[in-house]
């Protein structure tokens, strides 16, 4: 089992703080939607949200991450595994949710559009998913096969993403028009529902040992025998 270090602690801690900023910039795109309740109003305009989203989310990813290697370490190793990926998980969902919100306005996403502006999102949450999951969660550094991987990640991930897009867009429809259910519900429901079947893919079939099978095998240098 991998060691926790101080790299994961940093790495875990910048995750959480894109978590806490696209989390503000949510609520900022809810509290202005006219169906906005007056709790989200009041997180928007209250001047400790951003500071304790900044702070709080961090503090919190890098306790959870502790937990799973605590637990990896008792239980099953792939369990520190699972948390860095949820990790990276929680900042694709950040990303995707928060580009999605900040698009409501401008294209209209409550009532038309939708399926565009979620495409525009979850790639964007795919490529940062792509860098994370492959230099941290599953820590393949090399280079040697990161074409294949990346084929491979984008072809799993493709099929995710249009079971993705399709569920966010079917629960929109069945539900109100409203922003709150466009740009919370709809993509919550969806990226629930593609969790394992990410973590799953990417561990077996993008990033497990079958692409390091494929390296050639070093050629073994002649000895200089001469005296």
């Amino acid at each position: 089992m991998t060691p926790f270090t101080k790299r994961d602690a940093i790495f875990v801690l910048i995750l959480g703080e894109l978590v806490g900023l696209f989390g503000y910039a949510i609520i900022r795109e809810q509290a202005a939607a006219a169906s906005a309740g007056t709790l989200v109003r009041g997180l928007a305009e209250h001047p400790a949200t951003l500071p304790a989203l900044m702070l709080g989310v961090p503090l919190a990813a890098i306790a959870a991450l502790v937990l799973t290697y605590l637990l990896g370490k008792r239980i099953n190793p792939s369990l520190y595994q699972f948390g860095k990926f949820a990790a990276v998980g929680a900042s694709n969902t950040a990303i995707d949710f928060g580009i999605l919100n900040l698009l409501l306005t401008p294209l209209g996403l409550a009532t038309g559009n939708f399926a565009v502006g979620k495409f525009i999102s979850a790639s964007l949450a795919t490529l940062n998913s792509f860098l994370w999951n492959k230099f941290w969660s599953f820590e393949k550094k090399g280079k040697e096969h990161i074409g294949r991987e990346a084929l491979q990640f984008y072809v799993v991930t493709g099929l995710g993403l249009l079971f993705n897009v399709a569920i966010a867009t079917g629960v929109k429809v069945l539900g109100p028009e409203t922003e709150a259910w466009a740009g919370l519900v709809a993509p919550a429901v969806a990226t629930a529902s593609m969790a394992f079947w990410n973590f799953f893919g990417y561990k077996f079939i993008v990033f497990g040992k079958k692409n390091e099978s494929l390296t050639p095998p070093e050629t073994p240098q002649p000895k200089n025998t001469a005296g």
